[in-house]
């Protein structure tokens, strides 16, 4: 290697001496692809040694980012409604026979207030008779003939025709006509004629 250098600082000593003559119309240069250095030069001050490369410059790509495709949600089928389970037809009972309450209650209640005519209070027995009356109890005819025909009060014999007018049953026409005629209180004789007048007329 230095042999090289040395030739090759040879061949430039006499392309000099070989060029001095024209140096003041143009110059001639050889450059080699290497540094060549001779006696007398210092490789540091050599301003192209070594050679310098810059690095290369590497461009990295942008990611590329996939996005996922689109996944419609799952649709999940509500499930069918059960079957309605049939129920079992009811026992069908058979209604129970009533009696008549009503009428037995109507009956007893005649027959409470029949009994409360020999009642020792005279105005609670004129009470019952007209009550007897407004009912239309033609099971209490007889007692009501019985109390006109035989009460010791006025007040009770005169309740007793009236009563028997609202009830207007032709068994107690006998009666009426009776104590129309021969009954000693003036206001039983008239309630009695009246309450005969009534039933002839409604006869």
């Amino acid at each position: 290697m230095r042999r090289v250098r040395l030739l090759a600082c040879a061949a430039l000593a006499l392309l000099a001496a070989c060029a001095a003559p024209a140096s003041a119309g143009w110059r001639v240069g050889i450059g080699i692809g290497f540094p060549i250095c001779g006696p007398g030069y210092y490789s540091p001050y050599y301003p192209y040694y070594p050679y310098y490369y810059p690095p290369p410059v590497v461009v990295q790509p942008a990611p590329l980012v996939v996005q996922p495709a689109y996944a419609p949600p799952a649709v999940t089928a509500a499930p069918a409604p059960a079957a309605p389970v049939a129920s079992a037809a009811p026992e069908v009972v058979a209604a129970p026979v009533l009696r008549p309450v009503v009428a037995d209650d109507r009956q007893a209640d005649i027959a409470r207030r029949i009994e409360h005519l020999s009642n020792p209070n005279a105005q609670a027995r004129a009470d019952v008779a007209i009550e007897l009356g407004r009912m239309k109890a033609d099971k209490a005819v007889d007692a009501l003939t019985g109390t006109l025909a035989s009460d010791t009060s006025p007040v009770v014999r005169e309740a007793s025709a009236r009563a028997l007018g609202l009830i207007g049953s032709p068994r107690a026409l006998p009666a009426l006509q009776r104590a129309a005629q021969a009954d000693a209180d003036r206001d039983v004789r008239n309630s009695a004629r009246f309450a005969a007048d009534v039933i002839q007329t409604n006869r």
